[in-house]
């Protein structure tokens, strides 16, 4: 397994990994049946992040961790991460790796604030990111419908002293 930055050339094969995690979780904001593949949008979508890096393994990405940046001026210190990770590579500490790099993104950026949503049931997760400094702030009631039932997210940030 290596970690390495994802650029325009994955287009595809990052579109192929968000599918599959759309496919086996409901911890994802779309569902399966609504990415539709465009190459133009997903290289856009891919030129749009500030980070991106990708965990692969024998030339396939088993997942990835994005970050945007504020792009005003009373913002530009935070970015907003999603991560993924197959559930057949998960608990094998690509997550944790992917936050060292992005606490080490961050600082060489002066990014002081991190921030993240999460299902409030994906426990995984949010045990992930409190290792990982974060917090929870608060709670973003019924954000989200999934199989037709309201779940609740919380909101999470690590904020650099």
């Amino acid at each position: 397994m290596r970690i390495r930055r994802i650029d325009l050339s994955d287009a595809r094969a990052l579109w192929e990994l968000q599918k599959q995690l759309d496919t086996e979780t409901k911890f994802m904001l779309l569902e399966p049946e609504e990415r539709k593949f465009d190459l133009s949008q997903t290289i856009g979508q891919i030129s749009r992040f500030d980070f991106l890096i990708g965990a692969e393994v024998d030339g396939k990405l088993i997942g990835y961790l994005s970050a945007k940046r504020g792009h005003t001026h009373r913002i530009e210190h935070m970015a907003y991460i999603v991560v993924g990770i197959l559930e057949d590579f998960q608990h094998q500490g690509i997550g944790g790796q992917f936050f060292i790099l992005l606490d080490e993104w961050a600082k060489d950026k002066g990014i002081k604030r991190l921030e993240l949503t999460v299902i409030t049931k994906n426990y995984a997760a949010i045990a992930l990111y409190q290792k990982s400094g974060f917090e929870i702030e608060g709670v973003r009631k019924a954000a989200m419908c999934v199989d037709g039932e309201f779940t609740d997210e919380f909101y999470m940030s690590k904020v650099f002293e």
